[in-house]
């Protein structure tokens, strides 16, 4: 049987109920758009949570260009994550579905609002200093089926 990143990241995650708790009912399931910072600046963002269990998330992350950053490329990777207690949320990078030349893949820090409709917080990359933050509003209840992140 084949295992990816993200497979491993969520069966971990099913592991630590006692750190996670039931992070009381929220739905992180859906289309979130908005912007974070890298190296190539800010850059579009939707990120979309396909599959949520419990706590458990997994997801895609797709960036692309805006019109403020036009030479940002376009690319898209799997991700898993973990919603906690208190609306702190982690989305860690799993494997490239579309990579462009010279990008990395980055994780996500952050806490959701009280809404349950937006989420902010910093991104993590292996090069520190290379990224700052992000900021995502949640636009639909259904994960997006943009493409390339699915083909």
């Amino acid at each position: 049987m084949k295992f990816t990143t993200a497979t491993v990241l969520f069966s971990l995650a099913m592991t630590i109920p006692a750190l996670a708790g039931d992070s009381k009912g929220m739905t992180l399931t859906g289309t979130w758009k908005g912007s974070y910072v890298c190296g190539q600046g800010l850059t579009g963002l939707t990120l979309s949570v396909n599959k949520q269990d419990g706590a458990a998330l997994l997801g895609t992350f797709h960036f692309y260009p805006l019109p403020s950053n036009p030479a940002a490329k376009e690319g898209c990777f799997a991700v898993a994550g973990h919603i906690f207690e208190d609306k702190r949320v982690f989305i860690g990078a799993s494997t490239w579905i579309t990579q462009p030349k010279d990008y990395i893949t980055v994780d996500l820090e952050g806490r959701i609002a009280a809404s349950g409709t937006a989420m902010k917080g910093d991104v993590k990359a292996a090069y520190p200093g290379l990224c700052s933050a992000f900021s995502l509003v949640r636009i639909s209840p259904t994960p997006s089926a943009e493409k390339p992140c699915h083909p």
